[in-house]
């Protein structure tokens, strides 16, 4: 990943790591600007964990998730690329019934309930959890079970759910091994544990470092390895089945829009620009006429660059299939 080591003390530095139990914490990148402040990423020296410093406040990052994550209707692009987007999570139930009896699922960070939908119409029971809380007002308008907050605060049954999913939602929490524990409480016997994160030991991690789009602070907490994932759900009482590297969603995006940052064209203007989110300038409408002209070549690379570190198990974002242990 290109990170600088730096022997300074630090809070991040002094952290203690929850994966492997290291207590040293090495500066990986510094200076990120972003929503909220400027950031630094601190790996751990034993197990690769990255993490993000500093931490927002609980009750600051809900606001922000509420306001700059998703529009009103709780969508993010414009149609086109949403049709695109439900396409593709479509895709996601065949694997999940592949390793899991069908049933009742649990979404956590739901979004606007678009993939429970898609389940809910395949007869599975439904149920889903976000921070945003106009989740629970959606919830109401479709008939699904949404609601806000975690897991931690919902009160589910012991043994609720067939099945738990996190679509790039869990290097977004807090505290992953109290989280961990909720859910395994609430999942049945044999229960599957989906869990969809960046990569941060990916090739494209490794090539674009601090401009790698998925790195994303101040949302992305915690930054995991397709390594110290797996050691982490075992500790949590999980068996890993499956790992998948490749991400047609998540991959080639990931670095065709790493690639514009290295290129200075501005950092996710690019992504931001299909948000309707960008801030126009001169120097923006520069940046993505540029971009424009460069993605008859940058796009292909990326897909090639794609496919390619995912064969070589190192895609920018992988789905890790688990499940529960039997209590000894």
């Amino acid at each position: 990943m290109g990170m600088k080591k730096s022997s300074k003390n630090h809070s991040a530095g002094k952290a203690y790591c929850f994966i492997c139990g290291g207590k040293s914490f090495e500066k990986g990148f510094g200076g990120i600007k972003a929503v909220g402040g400027v950031y630094s990423v601190y790996f751990c020296a034993s197990c690769g964990l990255g993490r993000t410093d500093p931490f927002l406040d609980p009750e600051r990052l809900r606001k922000i998730y509420s306001s700059t994550y998703r529009e009103d209707d709780s969508t993010r692009f414009a149609a086109p690329i949403e049709r695109l987007i439900r396409y593709l999570r479509g895709r996601r139930r065949g694997l999940i019934e592949k390793f899991s009896a069908k049933g009742s699922i649990l979404d956590i960070g739901c979004g606007r309930g678009d993939f429970l939908g898609l389940m809910a119409e395949k007869g599975w029971q439904v149920s889903g959890l976000d921070l945003d809380d106009r989740i629970a007002g959606h919830g109401r308008r479709t008939g699904m079970d949404l609601r806000s907050g975690t897991i931690e605060d919902a009160g589910f049954p012991d043994e609720r759910f067939n099945t738990i999913t996190f679509w790039h939602v869990f290097e977004h929490l807090r505290e992953p091994l109290r989280t961990l524990a909720e859910c395994r409480r609430v999942l049945k016997d044999d229960g599957l544990l989906v869990v969809a994160i960046p990569d941060v030991a990916s090739t494209q991690a490794r090539l674009t470092g601090k401009e790698w789009f998925h790195l994303d602070p101040p949302y992305h907490l915690y930054h995991y390895s397709h390594e110290n994932i797996k050691t982490l759900l075992s500790k949590a009482g999980f068996e890993v089945v499956h790992i998948g590297h490749f991400s047609l969603e998540y991959g080639p995006y990931g670095f065709l829009q790493s690639i514009f940052n290295r290129l200075g064209l501005g950092h996710n203007l690019f992504y931001d620009f299909l948000r309707s989110k960008w801030e126009r300038s001169p120097l923006s409408y520069m940046r993505l006429l540029l971009s424009f002209m460069l993605l008859p070549i940058a796009l292909p690379i990326s897909v090639f660059l794609s496919v390619f570190e995912a064969a070589a198990g190192r895609g920018g974002a992988i789905e890790v299939y688990a499940r529960k242990k039997e209590d000894r």
